[in-house]
């Protein structure tokens, strides 16, 4: 039997995702097998203040740049295949030339919600994933319609992220607003809520959703076994 494949994560945006990616894969591991031979994982974990602000900036050509780098680490550590953990940044991979494959947030979705006969999202995260078009875009692409928050609710989630959710902070009153606009964009015609910032599973609402982090990382644990 191969061995399986590295696994290399460009984490720290933030560190409660990058925990959540670590946790995901060797829980499903340990779950499915019942041992401990799970990939082995590489982590490059950026400093993520000059990210915040090459971001609020508009500055993507330092993000896609500082992406690069850190995924050419990984392929020095030894990372066969790579992914980023955080939706927001993915805006940047068609710039990014990476010296290994990169498994595709927006891929991993897709096929999830297929699997789970899911064709209509509700699109949560930051205000860049949510407006800027290309996150919508690459849904709709893989064959996916998109429901958006209202444009006070994009900036309450966004606000809601940056404050508090990426310092591992939960508020009550963030989380039962949260609620109210998941239950809004079901309402409005989602079949699933997506939680496309990998901290809003820290407030995840109490109806249907699909959070990024675990489907993004249980595609990265499939396709490392499937070496």
């Amino acid at each position: 039997m191969a061995l399986p494949l590295t696994i290399g994560i460009v984490g720290g945006m933030s560190p409660e995702s990058t925990l959540a990616y670590y946790r995901h894969i060797v829980r499903a591991h340990v779950q499915a097998h019942g041992d401990h031979g799970y990939p082995r994982i590489v982590i490059a974990s950026v400093s993520f203040q000059k990210y915040i602000d090459w971001q609020h900036s508009g500055d993507w050509g330092a993000i896609a740049r500082g992406i690069e780098g850190e995924l050419r680490s990984l392929a020095a550590a030894g990372a066969d295949f790579a992914l980023v953990a955080a939706n927001t940044m993915h805006k940047v991979l068609p710039e990014v030339a990476s010296p290994v494959p990169l498994l595709h947030v927006l891929d991993a979705v897709a096929e999830e919600a297929a699997r789970r006969g899911i064709r209509r999202l509700g699109l949560t995260g930051t205000a860049f994933t949510m407006g800027d078009g290309f996150y919508a875009a690459g849904l709709e692409a893989r064959g996916l319609a998109v429901v958006l928050p209202e444009a006070g609710e994009q900036h309450t989630i966004h606000r809601m992220i940056y404050d508090e959710l990426i310092a591992g902070r939960v508020e009550l009153a963030s989380r039962e607003r949260f609620a109210a606009i998941s239950r809004g964009l079901i309402e409005r015609g989602a079949e699933a809520v997506l939680l496309a910032c990998t901290e809003l599973i820290l407030v995840a609402p109490d109806v249907r959703y699909l959070d990024t982090a675990e489907v993004h990382a249980l595609a990265a644990w499939r396709r490392a076994l499937a070496a």
